[in-house]
């Protein structure tokens, strides 16, 4: 798996344009993963506690940490600001069709946005 990674959820309008935005911004050089793709699954299976799947937020993953919500909003800035050129990184594919939640309301634009930024989680890895 190439790092870092930003785990998403892949049925959400909103949180999949997020997804989408981040990708245009750092042009592709990081892997993203839906968390209810089989990808997805698989890859939190191996990073995050038995039995803790990270669903109610969003995720920035590197080598040695998850960060979760506000914590990987930060992390996810601090390597936008500080990218080096790489390559090697899996063309990212999105889908707003598969998306079930519509939070393309005000009210669920809003709600979306305000846990990211009010909630925050590190998990170390290994």
């Amino acid at each position: 798996m190439q790092y870092p990674v930003l785990i998403y959820d892949n049925l959400c309008s909103s949180c999949t344009t997020y997804a989408k935005y981040v990708n245009q911004i750092i042009s592709g050089k990081i892997t993203m993963l839906g968390h209810y793709t089989q990808e997805g699954k698989d890859f939190k299976s191996q990073i995050f506690p038995q039995g803790y799947e990270g669903l109610e937020m969003s995720w920035f993953v590197t080598k040695n940490f998850a960060f979760g919500g506000r914590k990987g909003l930060i992390k996810l800035i601090k390597y936008m600001l500080s990218m080096k050129k790489g390559n090697g990184f899996p063309i990212n594919k999105f889908d707003l069709n598969e998306c079930t939640t519509d939070c393309r309301t005000v009210k669920g634009v809003m709600i979306r946005s305000c846990s990211i930024l009010t909630d925050g989680k590190v998990i170390k890895i290994g």
